[in-house]
């Protein structure tokens, strides 16, 4: 799916959990897609910026508040891609060290745990997205920036990225018991 360095497990062909983890996949690629996009404009917005305030001595409103609500986008969207390529960075010293069953337990859990953590945060934040909207919460400012738009930003990337960690729980849960069963 996400090419040579897919670091996603094997899931079982026919279980509908391949079908789910492809169409995951797709959003994934999309979601990190919107961020780069994201990520351009605020170049573009910074370096208008700069080049405003230094050349005309006019600064573009908000443009902090801008770029600092933008990097919600950038950060959230992709989680769910890099968890699929294993690319986050992890301290595996101690699991390293340990009997491979052990380790696996160890990573199991770590899902398991991540699953909930995020799961719950996700919940929350767009829980929390139609008192927002209506009571009309917004970012102090001169642009009077709606709160609701990122708080649904990152309830989706948060969403994307528990799921995420859920298939991948899965998929290690398959490895430990196909290998287990090649062992016998």
């Amino acid at each position: 799916m996400s090419g040579s360095n897919d670091g996603m497990p094997s899931l079982p062909p026919g279980s509908g959990l391949g079908i789910l983890d492809r169409f995951l996949d797709r959003i994934e690629r999309a979601m990190s897609f919107v961020a780069g996009l994201v990520l351009l404009a605020m170049g573009i917005l910074i370096t208008a910026s700069v080049a405003a305030r230094e050349q005309i001595g006019v600064t573009i409103p908000d443009d902090i508040l801008l770029v600092g609500l933008s990097m919600v986008a950038v950060v959230c969207l992709p989680l769910s891609h890099v968890q699929r390529d294993r690319g986050q960075i992890s301290v595996t010293v101690i699991t390293d060290r340990l009997p491979w069953g052990y380790g696996a337990c160890g990573r199991i859990l770590g899902h398991v745990i991540g699953t909930l953590l995020f799961g719950a945060i996700a919940w929350l934040t767009v829980a929390s997205v139609p008192q927002a909207f209506a009571q009309n919460h917004y970012y102090d400012g001169q642009l009077l920036i709606p709160v609701w738009p990122v708080k649904v930003v990152f309830g989706i990337g948060m969403g994307l990225f528990a799921i995420r960690l859920a298939l991948c729980a899965v998929g290690d849960v398959i490895v430990c018991l196909t290998s287990r069963g090649a062992e016998k």
